[in-house]
């Protein structure tokens, strides 16, 4: 499912945009694209471990309860 997003830039940060475009022979689409995929990736490695993430790697295979791992999924799955 894809949605239009309109976004007002400074001038000088649309005629980056635009020569970028061209540069790349591409559409706007793409170059915005790019520039989010390269923002996200380094902002996950700026950001450090998450806390939740370290949380489930400390236990994850760690189940002792009463049944297996498969049964439990039987009983709590429809």
């Amino acid at each position: 499912m894809t949605s239009t997003l309109t976004v007002r830039l400074p001038a000088a940060l649309a005629s980056e945009s635009k020569s970028r475009t061209k540069r790349a022979k591409t559409s706007p689409s793409a170059v915005l694209r790019r520039a989010a995929a390269n923002y996200v990736r380094e902002r996950k490695t700026a950001a450090g471990p998450n806390l939740m993430q370290d949380h489930i790697d400390a236990f994850a295979g760690t189940w002792d309860g009463y049944c297996s791992g498969e049964e439990l999924l039987r009983k709590t799955r429809p």
